[in-house]
């Protein structure tokens, strides 16, 4: 499952745990909304408002 988390000032990091518990990043985001539109989206969820290239793949552009 797919889940967001704020890991610096300004940025949403999208992502989920793997089995060890380590955090895998799938995309960063500058909104807490576009995070948890994209983490929705991946959870199945209705297509995004929100465009993927505004999105940061894992930190960068």
């Amino acid at each position: 499952m797919y889940s967001y988390q704020k890991t610096e000032p300004g940025q949403w990091s999208v992502g989920s745990f793997a089995d060890s518990g380590q955090w895998k990043s799938e995309s960063v985001w500058y909104t807490q909304e576009e995070a948890a539109e994209r983490a929705h989206w991946l959870n199945g969820g209705k297509s995004p408002a929100t465009d993927d290239d505004e999105a940061l793949s894992n930190g960068q552009k």
